[in-house]
């Protein structure tokens, strides 16, 4: 193990802590979500994070984005995502992906699971028909306002994302707050360890609902 994990070592067995140090996540965007999840998954200790984004830093980005300042913007998303990461000189490997989700994206072979941190359900679709083909799990979020929801869907799944939130498309930008953003990005990253890992509960066929304002999470039944 390596000495920087140690205070997380008695939460798993040493198979656990093994194949996490082993794991290959894709994160598609790099945006609030993306940022977040790209953070706390390299301070676990993961092995490899591919970060896919054909974006630049736009101004409005740096209230949630935590990779990104100001001297930042109009700079590639991914490159610079990469870079920050890479100042703490952690053994998790960053490989930078400058290009748009699109069906034609290949999804390297290694990758265990692919993280949503998309902003919108158009590409959304599009990641879980790849996670579909490709035969791997995927783990959406989405957030507005101070409200959130989190979704796993496995290989076997028979409700894809499209069965649960067609019609969710918005034309208007959402309202985002960013500590509502990096809650629901570390449970989003929680969940999916949960899974991979092996544990007895993760949401299997259920969408967790999120209401940050009045501390109430709830589970629905899916199936």
């Amino acid at each position: 193990m390596r000495d920087y994990l140690k205070r997380q070592q008695k939460l798993f067995s040493k198979k656990q802590q093994q194949k996490l140090e082993n794991l290959k996540i894709m994160i598609a965007g790099t945006g609030g979500l993306g940022t977040n999840q790209a953070l706390q998954l390299q301070r676990i200790g993961v092995a490899k994070i591919y970060l896919y984004d054909y974006d630049r830093v736009e101004i409005s980005n740096l209230n949630r984005q935590l990779c990104y300042g100001k001297k930042d913007l109009g700079r590639p998303k991914a490159e610079v995502a990469a870079e920050f990461l890479k100042q703490f000189d952690l053994e998790t490997e960053i490989i930078v992906k400058n290009e748009k989700i699109s069906l034609a994206t290949e999804i390297p072979a290694e990758i265990d699971i692919i993280f949503d941190g998309l902003d919108n359900f158009k590409s959304r679709f599009i990641l879980d028909q790849l996670a579909l083909e490709n035969e791997l799990p995927f783990i959406h979020a989405g957030i507005e306002e101070f409200f959130a929801q989190i979704m796993l869907v496995l290989p076997e799944s028979r409700l894809r994302l499209k069965n649960v939130f067609t019609g969710s498309e918005k034309k208007e930008i959402p309202a985002v707050f960013s500590p509502a953003v990096t809650v629901t990005a570390s449970i989003q990253v929680l969940e999916a360890l949960k899974y991979l890992l092996q544990f007895d509960e993760y949401l299997n066929e259920q969408l967790l609902h999120i209401d940050l304002l009045s501390n109430q999470m709830e589970i629905i039944d899916l199936k």
